[in-house]
């Protein structure tokens, strides 16, 4: 049975450094087409971010489908997923929602300049702020839909914590240190939110 929630907004990580995939094999939830599809990739801690990835879709969701952007949707309820090394988060929506999360690491000023616009590469002094930037545009897009086809320049930011508009639409985003990682949550509407992280346990 899937988890019911009340909040307009739910935030869940699950940290996997350290985790066997073997482990995770038998997870409630995952099906043998979900461990297929993580059979596939090479590196262990990448089967053990899809398998993550899977296990959350199939608890809160239970069944959906993929637009032909790749974004996967469900006619119940609005979420998303995402995950970078060391962890994944899934968020859960009453409207259109996007999550990013990145590891805080050193970034080139190459990388910076690609994917900032002048005022944000200004803005830009630390790792910290470079994935403020990032994570806000990914989420962005992510809650809009379409990926990033635009230059990334081209994606607003600004502001990290606030309304801002993209595509002829008004979105609210919020953002998150935890530990060294980066959250941010990008909602469609301009009704303002704070979200808090509840970790996972799975095994």
């Amino acid at each position: 049975m899937k988890k019911k929630f009340n909040e307009n907004l739910c935030v869940l990580i699950y940290l996997s450094d350290g985790v066997c995939y073997s482990g995770l094999t038998g997870l409630e939830y995952v099906t043998d087409k979900d461990r297929a599809a993580a059979e596939r990739y090479v590196k262990d801690e990448d089967k053990v971010l899809h398998l993550v990835s899977a296990y959350f879709k199939r608890k809160y969701i239970g069944e959906w489908t993929l637009t032909e952007n790749g974004k996967p949707i469900s006619q119940n309820k609005f979420f998303n997923v995402s995950h970078c090394d060391g962890a994944v988060v899934f968020v859960l929506a009453d409207a259109d929602v996007g999550i990013d999360v990145e590891r805080l690491r050193d970034v080139g000023e190459d990388l910076k300049r690609y994917v900032s616009s002048d005022k944000e590469f200004a803005s830009i002094l630390t790792s910290e702020d470079f994935f403020d930037v990032w994570t806000a545009k990914e989420s962005l897009v992510k809650a809009e839909g379409s990926g990033i086809k635009k230059r990334p320049q081209e994606i607003p930011s600004f502001p990290i914590n606030g309304v801002k508009e993209f595509s002829g639409e008004k979105y609210f985003s919020r953002r998150m240190r935890y530990s060294d990682f980066i959250i941010s949550v990008t909602k469609k509407g301009e009704e303002p939110f704070d979200f808090d992280i509840k970790e996972e346990k799975l095994l």
